[in-house]
């Protein structure tokens, strides 16, 4: 099926509930790798990338959006429709942050929910929300040290490391081993997110000042010889870009 090409203008246009479906349902597809990130993870991410102390390029963070190898690359059918991926994911990027620059206290992250067999009772995982937001993090790791250095900043992070980060401590995993204890720390991480936007936001608008004509919003254009968005490490011209070479 042909799409029509994704417009700089259409990139402030958040995602349909429709599409925001489709991007769901791709991610968890099998042209992608069981290390591909699932779209709770995925806005976790992305959230991380949007709030933190560093812009970084599509070039460097999408890779890493379908897994840590370049084995993990979705088998795309066309350029089309990688292109047509990669616009939902970068509109679903500027969506959030729109959101939070409008209003951070009323940001609403994408959660997932779980049901007890026991007693039949809904609660709120953020389990996968937290871990992308941790991976987006580790990224540039070093530059977020200093709100691990901070009192007020370990606060933030605690509900989100105890629920997203790889290993934990014992004593850290007695406090997330049951739902109720899952659902009370996924419930404090809007509140967190909001307070870590507004401690590096002055850090950001200073880094911007510095940088006349830093591009806020990811662009989806892809130059010839620029790296390939699927990933793949390639140029795009001998990847995605090359007609007879899609993968």
């Amino acid at each position: 099926m042909s799409r029509a090409k994704l417009k700089p203008a259409d990139l402030d246009r958040p995602l349909s509930d429709a599409e925001f479906e489709e991007l769901d349902t791709f991610l968890v597809s099998d042209v992608t790798s069981e290390e591909t990130l699932t779209i709770e993870a995925l806005d976790g991410y992305l959230t991380a990338l949007a709030i933190g102390p560093t812009t970084l390029a599509p070039n460097y963070w999408l890779p890493r959006v379908w897994g840590p190898s370049e084995a993990d690359t979705p088998a795309f059918d066309s350029v089309e429709e990688a292109q047509h991926i990669l616009g939902l994911i970068l509109r679903q990027m500027n969506g959030i942050i729109a959101s939070i620059e409008s209003d951070p206290d009323g940001f609403e992250p994408v959660f997932g929910f779980v049901v007890t067999d026991e007693q039949d009772r809904e609660y709120i995982d953020g389990g996968a929300w937290a871990m992308g937001f941790m991976q987006g993090l580790e990224l540039v790791r070093a530059d977020w040290q200093p709100l691990f250095d901070s009192e007020e900043g370990q606060a933030w992070l605690r509900p989100l490391h105890l629920l997203g980060a790889l290993e934990l401590t014992p004593e850290e995993e007695a406090l997330v081993e049951a739902p109720e204890q899952e659902d009370a720390l996924t419930r404090q991480i809007p509140a967190s997110i909001a307070a870590i936007f507004r401690y590096w936001l002055p850090h950001r608008e200073e880094v911007d000042e510095q940088m006349p004509g830093t591009i806020e919003r990811a662009d989806p254009k892809v130059g010839r010889n620029d790296p390939c968005p699927c990933g793949s490490g390639k140029k795009f011209k001998k990847c995605c870009g090359a007609a007879a070479t899609l993968h």
